[in-house]
């Protein structure tokens, strides 16, 4: 079938779906598997009111996954990862490699808004995942790992949308971004 087709068929369909109509084990698998493929996150963070921009500053950073949560480990050299701290609330995006992606227009991906954790270099949990870092990204984690200007933040997700195709989009919410709805409208 050709891409528009797909689409008219999709918002059809979708317009006649109700919430029950999904199943939230299989979308909870395929949020899982996008999850676990993406090796960094991009990241938006709107500085504070008294900042003189408004806009979000983007970054990108990797990211490792330990008991369901997302770690990250940036510098605060960067004006997103300030902003971020500071205001302990961030967006995230996770998206699909553009090489696996079967169509470029309509890459797998979750977006979340998540709260933000720091942990401290004294707390156990910073070594254990200070490692997880160095097994899934490299050795580079160990020249980085004593660098007071990063941070080692644990996200907690709040709410978001995951998009797994044309006029596939559903709202997630709470710390494990549960299924909770099928979106009928942008």
């Amino acid at each position: 079938m050709a891409p528009m087709q797909m689409i008219a068929v999709n918002k059809a369909l979708r317009a006649t779906m109700t919430k029950d109509d999904f199943d939230r084990a299989d979308l909870s698998a395929q949020r899982d598997r996008v999850l676990e493929s993406v090796r960094t996150l991009i990241i938006g963070a709107t500085p504070e009111s008294g900042s003189t921009s408004q806009l979000p500053d983007l970054g990108v950073t990797p990211a490792v996954r330990h008991d369901g949560h997302f770690f990250i480990y940036p510098s605060r050299l960067s004006a997103h990862v300030r902003a971020m701290i500071d205001t302990g609330m961030a967006q995230f995006l996770a998206i699909e490699d553009e090489a696996k992606a079967q169509n470029i227009w309509a890459r797998k991906r979750i977006k979340f808004s998540a709260e933000i954790t720091e942990i401290y270099r004294q707390n156990d949990q910073f070594s254990v995942i200070s490692d997880i870092f160095v097994s899934q990204h490299g050795p580079t984690m160990n020249l980085i790992r004593d660098f007071t200007d990063f941070h080692m933040l644990k996200l907690l997700p709040v709410s978001g949308v995951m998009v797994l195709g044309f006029a596939k989009a559903y709202q997630l919410e709470g710390l494990m971004l549960d299924i909770a709805a099928y979106l009928r409208e942008s």
